[in-house]
């Protein structure tokens, strides 16, 4: 995957820019904005930064800064296990795929593993003495970002060394969202109702505060960072501007939300609807939910902003733009042939009650899914399922795509399983 230059719409190779920073400046809002404050940091040291769209197959949660969950590589159809790793220290956050199809991991110990495409174990660098509890993000550069649960910012150079350490003086205990990078080489972090932005060699050049603590993963919108709360509202930051409210989504989405196309906003709230929200006009609407068991979220966006989503009972959904069902395949049992148990069982085995991490989706339409009880496999755009484990771990929890047919499954126990043609 290519990065792209922070002013243009298209993926293109990264430029080098040279910045003298951002002018300190303070905010004080009016009246009418009660909602945030928000002041900038002046970062007038010069340095050399590199800018454009992060690199690599998955570089952040979700694999893109809108969330989507949309690969640009195909997924393996039929998949097979090819590798399996196991890794000592458990795995709570999505990991991430580089350009080289290599892995990066944040384990529930203070520390991060790079595992080649090959599965064997490249390097491990110990963060201090608190973990993330966030998965962390590739920047412009290469350089991984993660927030540790002292409130600590680090960022580790492709080779595994430090490249920078900077205490955000914030309650690390409240770091559980999933920062953004920007396309000029800095990123985004939320922290309970604090939003911070970082320059790209660490430095903190802008602050906000917000009336309710955010929620899911930070994501690129058209106006600027978007920001998930727990009371359902939507905001939209760009410094030195304070926080802006945008609307509600009616709902919590405690697993994140999906940018379907410039001015649409998908989550799964309260885990029962699929909300759409319409960012321009504050309007939210159901594109579905009443009809079916639990939603695992956040969807995936496929072509035409088709939203794709499982849910606790087997289904794979396909929701197109205008609220209609596209498609809907058994992940576990054939349509229209419950089980006597009532729901309990399925084709493939015992149907999953708890949430599933959320699919993946490629450009031609195939779906990676990876459920509860750990059956993994892959759906072709016409309904075709291979399943490439029953069990492929007893806790699952991500599936990303990690190269062209190449797919991995992180697992809470230290597992890592790589999926290929």
């Amino acid at each position: 995957m290519s990065a792209a230059r922070a002013t243009a719409p298209g993926p293109r190779r990264p430029r080098r820019a040279r910045t003298a920073g951002l002018a300190a400046a303070a905010l004080l809002l009016s009246a009418a904005a009660p909602l945030a404050f928000a002041d900038a940091v002046d970062t007038s040291r010069p340095h050399t930064i590199v800018v454009g769209a992060p690199r690599g197959f998955a570089p952040s949660e979700r694999l893109d800064a809108r969330r989507t969950g949309r690969s640009a590589a195909r997924l393996p159809f039929p998949a097979r296990e090819a590798w399996r790793k196991q890794l000592r220290g458990g795995i709570d956050a999505a990991p991430l795929a580089d350009a080289a199809g290599d892995l990066l991991l944040t384990l529930t110990v203070p520390e991060v593993v790079k595992l080649g495409a090959d599965g064997r174990e490249r390097w491990r660098v110990r963060i201090g003495d608190s973990a993330p509890l966030a998965p962390a993000v590739l920047t412009s550069d290469g350089t991984l970002a993660l927030i540790t649960s002292s409130g600590v910012a680090v960022g580790l150079t492709p080779a595994g060394s430090v490249r920078f350490a900077v205490p955000l003086g914030l309650r690390g205990r409240d770091a559980d969202v999933t920062p953004l990078a920007l396309d000029d080489g800095g990123l985004v972090a939320a922290l309970g109702r604090s939003l911070v932005e970082l320059a790209a060699d660490g430095t903190v050049r802008a602050r906000a505060e917000i009336a309710d603590r955010a929620t899911g993963a930070l994501l690129a919108g058209p106006e600027g960072t978007l920001v998930t709360t727990e009371s359902g509202a939507v905001l939209t930051w760009r410094p030195p501007g304070a926080p802006r409210r945008l609307g509600s989504l009616g709902g919590v989405p405690r697993r994140g939300a999906a940018l379907a196309d410039a001015r649409t906003l998908l989550a799964v709230v309260d885990a029962r609807r699929l909300v759409a929200l319409d960012l321009p006009t504050g309007t939210a609407g159901v594109r579905a939910g009443a009809a079916f068991s639990a939603l695992d979220g956040p969807p995936a966006i496929g072509a035409g902003g088709l939203a794709v989503v499982l849910s606790t009972t087997g289904l794979l959904l396909g929701v197109n733009a205008s609220g209609d069902l596209a498609f809907r395949v058994a992940i576990d049992r054939p349509p229209g042939s419950p089980p006597a148990d009532g729901g309990l069982s399925g084709f493939f085995g015992p149907v999953d009650a708890k949430p599933s991490p959320p699919v993946v989706i490629d450009r031609t339409g195939r779906v990676g899914f990876v459920r509860a009880g750990g059956r993994a496999g892959v759906v072709e755009a016409d309904g075709n399922v291979s399943i490439a484990a029953e069990r492929v771990c007893s806790a699952p929890v991500a599936v990303i795509p990690a190269g062209e047919e190449r797919m991995a499954i992180a697992c809470r126990d230290g597992t890592v399983v790589m999926l290929a043609r």
